[in-house]
């Protein structure tokens, strides 16, 4: 009996330890849901002002950094066309007057008085009118100048036709430039159109446009004293082609340009950082107005000198 006893009493301290081992997890899954509770409102607020300012600060740097961006590349652009505009017409200015066989009968201009080029500053065919060549018309934005020099050798025309010249058959060649918009792309570009002088036609159909983005220019020339007057023939004033006097063309010695440029993509305006407001830009003596774009713009200028006259 007594070893019957003994069992029992085992048996049923077992069974106790059993049940107190799962009293004791029952408990402890108890009060692990009890700690797992969720996050407050005042947590949640938080948590959302915190993700909402973050994120503001984000979008207004990446804004800004593209904003920036544009403008530097339109900057840099403007940069890029002013340099070649003004290269392109300082090669031409250096080719004035230029007469490499110096016999032929023909006087050349310093600038071009001729006529053959369209009486309006919008002519995309510079042969087919007998207009002067060099006018001032900044009231349509640019002035309009045309420089003439000898051909003893075949040449390339500014609009890309061929010259065919020796120098048994040299051949008198003017080059004319102005801005326009021929192609109505909302771009303004610095076009050019070569006439054969010698033969009296143009020498192509179409102007050439040679680089976009040049919304006027203005050009003055730099007139030296008469040499009858003053032996050393210094350049004394420089003044628009409309108020050059009897004999001041034979007597200039350099011509200034002006020219308003700006990217020359179209339909950029809305991307710069400009205020749509109307503007004025002053180039030489005289202003260009813009009205209501937001379109980067810089004024450039240089001066040439004319080597075929000195």
């Amino acid at each position: 009996m007594s070893n019957h006893a003994n069992i029992s009493t085992d048996v049923l301290i077992d069974d106790l330890a059993v049940e107190s081992g799962q009293y004791q997890y029952r408990n402890t899954i108890a009060n692990s849901y009890a700690k797992q509770t969720g996050f407050t409102l005042v947590e949640l607020l938080v948590g959302l002002i915190l993700t909402v300012f973050i994120s503001a600060i984000a979008i207004t740097y990446m804004v800004s950094s593209s904003q920036a961006f544009r403008v530097q590349t339109n900057d840099s652009l403007s940069h890029e066309n002013a340099r070649y505009a003004l290269e392109v017409l300082s090669q031409n200015v250096r080719l004035a007057g230029l007469n490499p066989q110096n016999d032929i009968t023909q006087e050349l201009d310093v600038v071009y008085l001729g006529t053959g080029c369209e009486a309006g500053n919008e002519g995309s065919n510079s042969g087919s009118a007998a207009g002067q060549c060099t006018v001032d018309d900044l009231s349509n934005s640019s002035d309009r100048f045309a420089v003439d020099y000898i051909a003893d050798s075949d040449i390339e025309g500014c609009n890309g036709a061929e010259i065919t010249a020796s120098i048994a058959n040299q051949v008198r060649v003017a080059n004319i430039f102005w801005t326009a918009d021929l192609d109505n792309d909302g771009v303004r570009s610095l076009y050019c159109q070569t006439i054969n002088v010698t033969t009296g036609s143009d020498e192509g159909t179409d102007a050439r446009p040679l680089i976009d983005g040049v919304d006027a220019m203005q050009v003055q020339y730099g007139v030296a004293t008469d040499v009858n007057v003053d032996p050393n023939n210094y350049i004394e004033r420089y003044q628009s082609f409309s108020n050059l006097g009897a004999g001041d063309n034979t007597n200039v010695k350099a011509i200034r340009i002006a020219l308003l440029i700006n990217s020359g993509l179209s339909g950029v305006g809305d991307t710069q950082l400009e205020d749509p407001v109307n503007r004025q830009y002053q180039l030489l003596d005289a202003s260009v107005d813009i009205n209501d774009d937001r379109v980067f713009r810089q004024v450039y200028s240089t001066t040439i000198a004319v080597p075929n006259t000195f």
